[in-house]
């Protein structure tokens, strides 16, 4: 088995912080699904939001057709999420939501919902089936969360895309509990093939 790819994974993750807790989280995952021999690919989008627009629609009332920047988002995260076995959706919490910088790449996906439905919108396919994984960190009671998780909830509903897992780092100020939530985060990653 060794040397063959299991899985393709793209990792978005939304925030700026550079160390920051969300993304250990997503290191830790990465490391885990590197090691299980998955392929990966990742976005860091906090970090590069001079690299990609906002989602802009045409001029025209009724019309649904988005018009594409010539961008990184267009040339390469776009290909890679359609191709993707896994989606691992990254934030730490702002104001009970998800990073902006990850949001507005969501709404990229607006042009692309289409191959990037589950199913490909088609009950019986088994192409274009997606799964995914969310790895949230922040700080507070499991309450402060409570509207960042229904969005992630809301959002995998739509896009038919199956939850294999989530973590939750709650507490990730607390170093002590941010590597147990680290570890999780790796054995999930090594539990990918």
């Amino acid at each position: 088995m060794e040397g063959v790819i299991l899985k393709k994974i793209v990792i978005l993750t939304g925030s700026p912080h550079h160390p920051g807790t969300s993304e250990s989280l997503a290191d830790s995952f990465e490391k885990g699904a590197r090691e299980a021999g998955n392929e990966l690919y990742r976005f860091d989008a906090g970090r590069r939001t001079s690299e990609f627009s906002l989602l802009q629609l045409q001029e025209t009332p009724g019309t649904e057709e988005a018009l594409e920047p010539d961008d990184i988002i267009t040339k390469e995260v776009m290909p890679k999420l359609i191709e993707a076995d896994v989606v691992v959706l990254v934030s730490s919490l702002y104001y009970y939501g998800i990073n902006a910088a990850l949001k507005a790449v969501i709404d990229r996906f607006y042009a692309y919902n289409h191959d990037l439905h589950g199913n490909n919108g088609y009950k019986d396919s088994s192409h274009g089936n997606h799964q995914a994984i969310t790895l949230i960190s922040g700080y507070g009671q499991e309450s402060a969360f409570r509207s960042l998780k229904a969005y992630f909830d809301q959002l995998l509903n739509y896009m038919r895309w199956d939850r294999i897992s989530d973590v939750l780092a709650s507490d990730a100020l607390n170093g002590a509990k941010l590597k147990k939530h680290q570890e999780e985060a790796y054995q999930l990653g090594k539990s990918i093939h």
